[in-house]
């Protein structure tokens, strides 16, 4: 006896593999037909569960091309998001693993992007930056190497420490609320001095 058969939906826009006990699956028309699979089809267990994984790794995909479309995201990022949506971890890891050898998916790329966005928005030193980084699961050396990265351009620190300090409500000189505030965001001494003397 057939473990699962292939039955059209009610709605008609797409098939369920049926199983006689237990959760059924949705496969679109699209899927059915590269799949080479039709309705009617009986399915062993065997195939049953291969089919669902092989569809839930397309879902999963999908899903995680769909949130890199917005934005980049870290691998540890994405991993939460998918695990959050009900894909199982090895499918997961699976996917992702993919998409890092195609490079579609990189926590290099995303911390180049993370560093750039916030100091355009909401400017922070290196300490902070790293935490921030941290949090999304990003490596130590890939942190290390991004902020470096950023840091080595002088005129970009300063533009970040000077808009950082009229966002804290500078109006001119080195008061030491400023140079306090500008501290606990981060930055050294030695950024602050150079950035306000040249904003001055």
């Amino acid at each position: 006896m057939a473990f699962a058969t292939i039955r059209r939906g009610a709605s008609g826009d797409g098939f369920f593999a049926v199983p006689q006990e237990g959760s059924s699956f949705f496969i679109s028309i699209p899927q059915l037909s590269f799949l080479g699979l039709k309705e009617g089809q009986e399915l062993t267990e065997t195939q049953f569960l291969a089919l669902q994984a092989q569809l839930d790794a397309v879902r999963c995909r999908a899903k995680a091309l769909a949130a890199l479309a917005a934005r980049e995201h870290s691998r540890f990022e994405l991993y939460t998001k998918l695990g959050q949506k009900g894909f199982s971890k090895a499918i997961i890891v699976q996917e992702l693993d993919r998409l890092e050898e195609e490079g579609l998916l990189s926590d290099s790329r995303f911390a180049n992007a993370f560093i750039m966005a916030r100091q355009h928005r909401n400017p922070e030193g290196r300490i902070i930056l790293q935490a921030r980084l941290s949090e999304h699961g990003v490596a130590r050396e890939v942190v290390a190497e991004a902020i470096e990265r950023w840091f080595s351009d002088e005129e970009a620190v300063d533009t970040a420490v000077q808009l950082a300090a009229r966002k804290i409500g500078r109006r001119h000189g080195e008061d030491e609320r400023i140079l306090m505030e500008l501290r606990k965001r981060g930055f050294s001494l030695t950024e602050i001095r150079r950035a306000l003397a040249k904003d001055s």
